[in-house]
């Protein structure tokens, strides 16, 4: 039973801050940086300047959407010229979703004041408080996120450098044949494009 408490006090305290950061980031108004679209709407929008020719499915799946909301929404912003449709050759009941120039026109300033948004928010804390607020929030995407546990992306470590360049000599002598003359030649090329990254 204390475990059972423990449990819906932690689901309480997840709820105050889900409450706490949509006030913050301004989610509860009804249209999303003062433009004509909702957070939906905009998500949508930056899905299809991201992801060019998703379906009306990929977009359902990807942000777990009803198919009828995103429908209505799709024939919104075709009305107002946002997007176009390019029926798929494979089967002609389904389309390809692509941002007209109108369409980036008018996505590319939402992102502009979104992105101002966050910038003046991280502004208002010290370096470390900006290291500090971006690590929790990988930790909270890595806990909750669909993550694949057989690999983690991170930063290089002490060591790691020299391991790719061994492995890239050891495949280069297996593929190829070279000798240790390429090993000599490839490790200032591969310390310059690494640091590059």
């Amino acid at each position: 039973m204390a475990a059972e408490q423990r449990l819906h006090e932690r689901a309480g305290t997840v709820r105050s801050f889900n409450r706490f950061y949509t006030r913050q980031i301004g989610v509860l108004h009804e249209h999303l940086l003062e433009s004509p679209f909702s957070l939906t709407e905009v998500r949508i929008l930056y899905e299809l300047a991201h992801r060019p020719m998703l379906t009306s499915s990929d977009i359902c799946r990807e942000l777990g959407l009803n198919a009828g909301y995103v429908s209505r929404v799709l024939k919104g912003f075709e009305k107002k010229g946002l997007i176009t449709r390019i029926p798929l050759p494979s089967d002609r009941r389904a389309a390809q979703l692509q941002l007209t120039d109108h369409g980036r026109e008018t996505y590319l300033p939402l992102s502009d004041a979104s992105q101002r948004e966050v910038v003046a928010m991280l502004k208002g804390l010290s370096e470390p408080e900006q290291n500090q607020l971006i690590e929790a929030m990988h930790q909270i995407e890595s806990l909750l996120g669909d993550t694949d546990s057989s690999y983690m992306l991170r930063d290089p470590q002490p060591g790691d450098m020299g391991w790719i360049v061994h492995r890239q000599a050891v495949l280069y002598a297996q593929e190829y044949g070279w000798n240790s003359e390429y090993e000599a030649l490839s490790t200032p090329m591969t310390f310059v494009r690494l640091s590059s990254l």
